[in-house]
């Protein structure tokens, strides 16, 4: 399976135009290019187990006036998670060259980032390449983040279907036995839910 459920796609042009140091002016709009899921790990920022910001793909200590820090091409909407691990790391040193000898990295808004990562079938990350295992073990830690990864893609799982079902709902005669039955397979999934969200929040609070 893909990491991202969707590709990533930066609009060429974001709807402000913020000064220097401004960058997360544009986070309304990186959240909605990015589907409100996190860039590099996938995760969806509906969850309360984390905050989500804008993180440079090139870090800004690297751009020294060659690339603005609000320039939008650069932006990543990410999860606190990614971002604290990643932080200014960029082995080329050279912001255009964002890899060599299998380190470094790949735009998440690029195809070529789902062939170096890919998600399991229960939802964690693993690696496909060099350069992807460089990226899970050395960029985002994905490696030490494997639990909590796969509870948030449960979690994720389980609010499309929730999803589904209350438009399902919405299109049937209450209390007919559709409705009736639609309504059950709802509730165990929002059981469900309330599992991983709790064993997510567990999770979190004893790390």
């Amino acid at each position: 399976m893909k990491v991202r459920d969707k590709l990533p796609i930066r609009r060429p042009e974001p709807t402000k135009s913020p000064n220097e140091g401004n960058w997360t002016a544009h986070k309304p709009d990186l959240r909605e290019d990015f589907h409100s899921h996190c860039g590099y790990c996938g995760s969806y920022d509906g969850y309360r187990h984390t905050w989500y910001e804008v993180d440079h793909f090139i870090p800004k200590s690297l751009l020294e006036g060659k690339i603005s820090d609000v320039e939008y091409l650069n932006l990543v909407y990410s999860c606190k998670f990614c971002n604290n691990k990643k932080l200014a790391k960029w082995p080329t040193e050279d912001i255009t060259i964002p890899n060599v000898n299998d380190k470094g990295f790949v735009d998440p808004c690029d195809k070529e980032y789902e062939s170096h990562l890919y998600r399991t079938n229960d939802g964690g990350i693993m690696w496909s390449t060099d350069l992807g295992k460089w990226m899970w073990e050395k960029a985002f830690k994905f490696d030490e983040r494997n639990y909590a990864l796969k509870l948030l893609w449960e979690l994720n799982q389980r609010r499309k279907l929730i999803d589904v079902f209350i438009i399902a709902l919405n299109k049937r005669e209450e209390g007919s036995n559709e409705y009736n039955e639609i309504k059950t397979e709802a509730e165990k999934l929002s059981f469900e839910y309330y599992k991983y969200d709790k064993a997510l929040i567990e999770h979190y609070n004893s790390i």
